[in-house]
């Protein structure tokens, strides 16, 4: 019996797709291979990790990306950090990858009371961004498949140095995915790099992403993958706070259900089920 309705959300599967197993060595980061993403809990008052990655040696890495204009909020990071660190007894390591026109490399300290929090610091801005477009096109316009360097680059590709405006470089990048010939590979890449963007620069970025997605095929594929997780999670809810757990075979159902229509159906009716012999009915479509 299932008690826990919370499942991969189809954001983090993209994410897991391109950064399980990818090293971090292609930016001088001599750490263990990642094995998937995890989405921390929200700390109330205090700014999210922009990514946070367990890693093989079940260690933590804590990415964040910062420009002059944005300034790392050292005191949200040392609080997910240390929670991370003091509930779980997780090794984290922390790092801001920096980008724009001031180099700056290095690490960052700064001491909140008697705790002393230090963070490296990679310049994105020493990568020559066009030469990497150049040739990541070349691969992707052949059908060459990407290495583990090829796709770390292609995902912080917009934050290397460029002699164009961000938002520039960024619908550059957006094409130039637009000319993967895989379709999934197309949309996974288009929907990871959207987020870490929509995440980092907030309003700005998120105009530019949703005037190059509103009509694209995959803007229409994620707007439709959110709908249906979000009536899977309501029907959950309904049911868990109804049932207290679930039979597995429904649980599975209704979690694998990507029918938006069928989804929309078992929404409108999940209220007025009392018994589990009738969600049964409901779900595997018993007359």
């Amino acid at each position: 019996m299932r008690a826990n309705f919370k499942q991969e959300s189809f954001i983090e599967g993209y994410f897991n797709r391109i950064f399980k197993g990818l090293s971090f060595e292609g930016i001088g980061l001599k750490l263990a291979r990642v094995k998937e993403i995890v989405e921390v809990e929200q700390i109330e008052n205090y700014k999210k990790p922009l990514l946070m990655l367990l890693l093989e040696n079940d260690s933590l890495l804590h990415v964040e990306i910062t420009n002059v204009k944005s300034k790392p909020d050292l005191q949200s990071m040392l609080t997910y950090d240390m929670s991370i660190a003091l509930r779980y007894r997780m090794q984290v390591n922390t790092i801001i990858l920096n980008f724009g026109n001031i180099q700056q490399d290095g690490e960052i300290e700064k001491s909140f009371g008697s705790v002393h929090y230090k963070t490296k610091i990679v310049d994105l801005s020493d990568i020559n961004g066009q030469k990497v477009y150049e040739e990541l096109s070349q691969k992707i316009s052949s059908g060459c498949l990407l290495d583990g360097r090829d796709k770390l680059s292609l995902v912080f590709l917009p934050f290397m140095k460029n002699s164009l405006p961000f938002n520039e470089v960024l619908l550059k990048v957006m094409s130039l995915l637009e000319r993967m010939k895989d379709e999934e590979e197309r949309i996974t890449y288009l929907t990871v790099i959207s987020e870490i963007i929509s995440r980092l620069i907030g309003k700005q970025g998120v105009e530019v992403l949703k005037e190059y997605l509103m009509d694209t095929e995959v803007g229409i594929r994620i707007r439709d993958e959110g709908n249906k997780e979000g009536m899977r999670e309501s029907i959950m809810v309904i049911l868990l706070e109804k049932f207290n757990v679930l039979p597995d075979d429904i649980y599975y159902a209704i979690a694998g259900q990507k029918n938006e229509n069928t989804l929309m159906k078992w929404l409108q009716n999940v209220t007025s089920i009392c018994s589990i012999d009738e969600l049964k009915k409901m779900v595997f479509n018993i007359e």
